[in-house]
C-alpha cells in the first residue's frame, strides 16, 4: 500500500502522532478512571509545579526541533 509519503517522512512524523494519540487516550481515559487513580487530583496538583500548558508548550518545541533536524537530515 503506497501512501505517497516517503518512509523518511513516515519515520519522522509518525511517532509524533503516536505520542499525540496514546496521550490523548490517556487524558480520556483519566476522565473515566476517577476512583483507580493513584494519586488524588488535590495530591497531584499540589505537587506538579509545572502547568499542563507549559508543558504541551515543551513538548511541541521539541517535537517541532526533532522534526526539523530530522527532516534537514533526511533531505
Amino acid at each position: 500500500m503506497d501512501l505517497g509519503i516517503s518512509d523518511e517522512m513516515l519515520g519522522t512524523f509518525a511517532p509524533l502522532l503516536v505520542y499525540w494519540i496514546y496521550s490523548g487516550f490517556y487524558v480520556v481515559l483519566g476522565f473515566f478512571a476517577e476512583d483507580y487513580r493513584l494519586h488524588t487530583k488535590q495530591d497531584e496538583d499540589e505537587k506538579n509545579l509545572v502547568s499542563k500548558f507549559d508543558v504541551v508548550k515543551g513538548v511541541l518545541l521539541q517535537q517541532v526541533v526533532q522534526a526539523v533536524v530530522a527532516t534537514l537530515l533526511f533531505a
